[in-house]
């Protein structure tokens, strides 16, 4: 074999594995990069299906208070036309009647706003949730990060100094 190919063969190994690193640096790069794309769809998708519920969590909180206050006020109205009716039919009027029925309404309405303070807090409480699995999700997004790229600019660097090299070799080897 010739001296002078010797540099050369050393010059083309060196670029075919500085290439074919990059290649591999480059594939990895792209796979790390599909699984994080599938992993932010995921937590994407689990965000938006969390947040639906709590959404359906909402209305019914908002619409079983609304059915607890409807039948408070049916119950009350109907102790107020009981005590009316018995009222009229013993013939009793009256102070004491008439403090009888505020006491009806004033009751109702520390149920309400018992009820009105209570639906408070559960809304607080599932806004607060909301917010944390949106957090939730974007800790899950940044669990697995994105790659970056092999640079080509490194790539031909290494190949330069395999060039360098085997010119080097190529300089001793004609000194000698």
């Amino acid at each position: 074999m010739c001296m002078t190919a010797l540099p050369l063969m050393s010059l083309a190994i060196g670029a075919a594995s500085s290439v074919a690193e990059f290649a591999q640096q480059s594939t990895e790069a792209d796979d790390a990069n599909r699984r994080y794309e599938a992993n932010r769809l995921a937590a994407l998708q689990s965000f938006e299906d969390k947040q639906r519920s709590m959404n359906e969590q909402i209305i019914q909180e908002r619409e079983s208070a609304a059915q607890e206050r409807f039948d408070v006020a049916l119950e009350s109205r109907a102790a107020q036309a009981t005590n009316d009716v018995a009222a009229g039919e013993s013939g009793v009027s009256g102070l004491s009647i008439d403090a009888l029925a505020r006491d009806f309404a004033a009751k109702e309405a520390r149920f309400s706003s018992r009820m009105d303070t209570q639906q408070d807090w559960t809304m607080t409480r599932l806004e607060a949730e909301k917010r944390d699995q949106s957090y939730e999700a974007l800790d899950r997004i940044n669990q697995a990060p994105r790659a970056k790229k092999s640079s080509f600019l490194g790539t031909g660097l290494k190949i330069g100094a395999s060039a360098v090299n085997a010119y080097s070799q190529h300089k001793k080897l004609n000194a000698g």
